[in-house]
């Protein structure tokens, strides 16, 4: 598998997640998460310093700020743990364990690479190893 394939691959994976979390496409939080969930998926080390490795790189990339990155994933995250909070913590219950609070947007990060971890794990040998 290549790896354009596989980033391919891995986007369809976090784009899956993200839908399963109660996120929608028509916020712009949702493309920025799942940039930021792929920054973090290829470099741990990434959610060290998330405004640096991952809002400036996003910013650029998009022609925005970082602030406006980071803004944006938290209005999303608020939104899907306002509306759709059961589905949400459903689906993150083994990891996530405080449902009255959402989590930051470092830690939703973290949560949701986990879970593509674990799908390619699950899924798709070939992916996980080819990364």
């Amino acid at each position: 598998m290549s790896t354009k394939s596989k980033s391919n691959a891995i986007d369809i994976i976090i784009t899956k997640a993200l839908l399963q979390l109660g996120f929608s496409p028509a916020n712009n939080g949702f493309y920025f998460l799942r940039d930021a969930v792929k920054v973090a998926y290829f470099d741990e080390e990434a959610l060290t310093l998330v405004t640096k490795l991952i809002y400036a790189p996003l910013a650029k990339e998009y022609k925005t700020s970082s602030d406006n990155i980071e803004k944006s994933i938290r209005k999303a995250a608020e939104i899907v743990w306002t509306k759709n909070s059961n589905q949400t913590i459903a689906v993150l219950n083994y990891i996530y364990t405080f449902s009255e609070h959402r989590p930051e947007n470092k830690e939703l990060i973290s949560l949701i690479c986990n879970i593509v971890k674990q799908a390619v794990n699950i899924f798709d040998t070939d992916i996980g190893e080819g990364i």
